[in-house]
């Protein structure tokens, strides 16, 4: 055996057992690639914690099932909190993955005694109509980093707000005025 022979050969077993040793794993329960690309991204390297953590809620989400059910994934609002995302911060989290292009929420409404939930979809995988990956994180830049944590997150927190919710009364103004002095001398 010649020496480029052996160097052919053992070149072609060692990347052989490399593979065998990096592939994906088939035995667990799913898993999911994420690309360098994608991890080098200015859309990934600006998240904010509560964002991974959302992230990566709705990874998982995925991979249980099969990774068959991209843009019909439901995740509540307590699996959120469960997986690490401050309650608080959910919805601002949801906004920024959508915000920076990595997901795409299709709002749930409420329905005559049933609600009808968010559906996420990750647009860095193929969904489950079988359309390839939108890769709309691409498009994120730096710049739009800037105006997200400067402007844009306050204005939907603003938003949100106002949506349906009640107001909080303030406690310096009380819905019944104070008892005067004169009303005060009358109860004792």
């Amino acid at each position: 055996m010649s020496a480029g022979q052996k160097d052919r050969t053992t070149k072609g077993k060692t990347y052989n057992l490399v593979r065998k040793r990096t592939k994906p794993p088939v035995d667990e329960n799913g898993w999911q690639a994420l690309t360098a690309d994608f991890m080098e991204s200015d859309a990934f390297r600006t998240l904010s914690g509560n964002a991974y953590r959302a992230l990566f809620r709705l990874i998982i989400e995925h991979v249980s099932h099969g990774a068959l059910s991209n843009g019909r994934l439901v995740v509540t609002h307590a699996q959120f909190i469960d997986y690490g995302v401050t309650g608080e911060y959910v919805a601002d989290a949801t906004g920024e993955l959508e915000f920076k292009g990595i997901i795409r929420v299709k709002r749930g409404k409420a329905g005559d005694g049933t609600s009808h939930p968010n559906t996420y979809r990750l647009t860095f995988t193929g969904d489950f109509e079988g359309a390839a990956a939108t890769n709309e994180w691409r498009r994120f830049t730096m710049a739009k980093a800037k105006e997200w944590s400067t402007t844009i997150r306050k204005q939907l927190a603003e938003q949100r707000g106002k949506l349906g919710r009640k107001k909080k009364t303030s406690l310096r103004n009380p819905e019944m005025p104070p008892l005067g002095n004169s009303e005060m001398r009358q109860a004792s």
